[in-house]
């Protein structure tokens, strides 16, 4: 039997509403700021994404985050790829934002933390940190670290394991500081924090600056997966719209 004019009319509309609302939810720029010590809200975060935790490098056991500790070679990273720039590339400073195989600038460390400090991880047992660019590569007096992106990302995010008032800077292309919808975000030890952007607009990341800081679980996705909720809503939207035509 078929529906009468009102009743396609009623499912037209709902269809079309359901829709509506998905596209007024609130963009990711602006909506989408994360600052939490919520491991579900970190998780959910992290769906779909690219996480870097460090634990498979060679890493420098420390008991103390003490200034002076020099970090031996085989304990510095720069890239999964040092001859191509296919990977992210992580520096304590230096480096060419546009040409990072050929000039990297000086390293970051990773560490393992142990003693009395063995907890300050989130995936064991290594954590990153900036390194001092003079050639010394000593630990914990730098408060400054670059990653750049091979290709433009959406979302950056990562645990703070030691520091506090950490900055997390999205830039562009050109390595300038973006300047709408939300660029920056501060965190402290304890404390994921993350930007998820409505676009793929993010080429390089800063993190600093007050004080030395390792970081855990480095985050990155060129996409997002949407939320189950705008999921189910958007399919809610098309069977509605699919029913009316097939009437």
């Amino acid at each position: 039997m078929s529906p009468s004019r009102s009743e396609s009319l009623t499912l037209w509309v709902c269809g079309f509403v359901l829709v509506g609302l998905v596209a007024m939810r609130p963009t990711e720029s602006s909506g989408l700021t994360l600052i939490t010590s919520n491991a579900s809200e970190v998780a959910q975060f992290q769906t779909g994404a690219t996480v870097e935790n460090f634990d498979d490098l060679l890493a420098l056991t420390i008991t103390s985050y003490d200034g002076g500790q020099i970090v031996p070679s085989e304990n510095r990273f720069s890239s999964r790829n040092l001859v191509a720039f296919t990977s992210p590339f992580f520096n304590s400073g230096g480096a060419s934002f546009n040409d990072p195989v050929a000039n990297p600038g000086t390293p970051i460390g990773i560490f393992d933390p142990d003693g009395a400090i063995a907890g300050d991880v989130k995936s064991p047992d290594n954590v990153a940190g900036p390194l001092v660019g003079d050639g010394s590569f000593e630990a914990f007096n730098n408060g400054f670290m670059e990653v750049i992106f091979p290709a433009d990302v959406i979302q950056v995010g990562f645990w703070i394991t030691r520091g506090s008032n950490i900055q997390l800077i999205l830039k562009d292309s050109n390595n300038t500081n973006l300047a709408t919808g939300d660029f920056v975000v501060t965190g402290s030890a304890g404390q994921f924090i993350g930007i998820q952007r409505d676009t793929a607009d993010v080429r390089g990341v800063t993190i600093g600056f007050d004080t030395a800081f390792t970081i855990d679980d480095f985050t990155y996705a060129s996409t997002v997966i949407p939320e189950p909720s705008t999921a189910l809503l958007l399919a809610m939207g098309a069977t509605l719209l699919g029913t009316r035509r097939r009437r």
